[in-house]
């Protein structure tokens, strides 16, 4: 069963090794891959906090296939925007969403391997 820290140390391996990956795609090395993850390690119970573990059953809507899918679908809008050169606040604020995203998802696949898994729907 995975708890707070499994899912900070899940969130900063996988959030990590993505950012890792796509510099070595675009043939760049960079500490990003170290601060990507740890951030991400800071955000991987982001889920827990919107729907606490109240009681076994507490997975609903923001722990669900369906807003993983959402997710997605914005994480890939946010990796194909480029801010402009100079644009220093959207370039942050495209890292911070792409991580916090990452993250999330993170969160949802160590979810998604337990027992209870996660809906597919789920309540709002």
């Amino acid at each position: 069963m995975s708890n707070a820290r499994a899912h900070a140390l899940g969130a900063a391996v996988g959030v990590g090794l993505m950012i890792a990956v796509d510099e070595n795609k675009r043939g760049v090395s960079t500490s990003a891959p170290l601060v990507g993850g740890s951030l991400a390690s800071l955000l991987g119970s982001l889920p827990d906090l919107i729907e606490p573990a109240l009681h076994p059953n507490h997975r609903q809507f923001f722990h669900s296939l369906t807003f993983a899918s959402l997710l997605i679908s914005g994480m890939k809008s946010a990796y194909e925007w480029q801010p402009k050169p100079h644009d220093d606040a959207g370039r942050m604020l495209r890292a911070l969403g792409l991580i916090g995203s990452g993250a999330y998802l993170v969160h949802l696949m160590m979810d998604a391997t337990t027992p209870k898994s996660i809906p597919f729907l789920g309540r709002l």
